[in-house]
């Protein structure tokens, strides 16, 4: 393992990426991630696509019924989102009526493909490749299934 230490402030492990801040030489209080300046833009983009307007929150925020977005489909949109290789461009977020949030890459109207999150484990998978629909229930157990890597990267060429 090799360490550097900068200003007798922080130590960076190459196996880690976590600095340890130190309060006096030699004296830890705690570590905090550590992200290169691409990483933390990326999450940054990320986190501004997230706040939904309060009223997505609530029932009937459309008029017609709809069902308010968990919080815990938020969440998931954010884990898949920061999972999501950093080449692939970051999607529009679009609430839906029944009670998901989906994200959306769009080419046309005959090339899209979106990815809904209900905030219980289960993503839902829609798409149009031309003249074919795809769809289907996919889960993200270790990382974003192939799958759907594969249908998302078929939009964007």
């Amino acid at each position: 393992m090799s360490t550097l230490t900068a200003h007798g402030s922080f130590t960076f492990s190459s196996n880690t990426c976590l600095p340890r801040v130190y309060a006096t030489e030699g004296e830890a209080i705690g570590a905090r991630p550590f992200h290169t300046a691409s990483q933390q833009r990326r999450l940054d983009a990320i986190e501004a696509l997230l706040p939904l307007p309060g009223r997505y929150r609530e029932a009937n925020w459309n008029g017609e019924g709809a069902a308010p977005i968990p919080e815990s489909a938020i969440q998931e949109v954010r884990t898949f989102l920061q999972k999501l290789p950093a080449t692939f461009p970051l999607p529009e977020v679009t609430p839906e009526p029944d009670g998901y949030l989906g994200l959306e890459w769009y080419a046309n109207k005959w090339l899209l493909y979106v990815v809904s999150f209900n905030g219980k484990g289960a993503l839902s998978c829609s798409g149009l490749m031309g003249p074919d629909r795809i769809y289907g229930t996919r889960y993200m157990d270790e990382g974003i299934p192939a799958e759907i890597l594969d249908n998302i990267t078929k939009v964007l060429r």
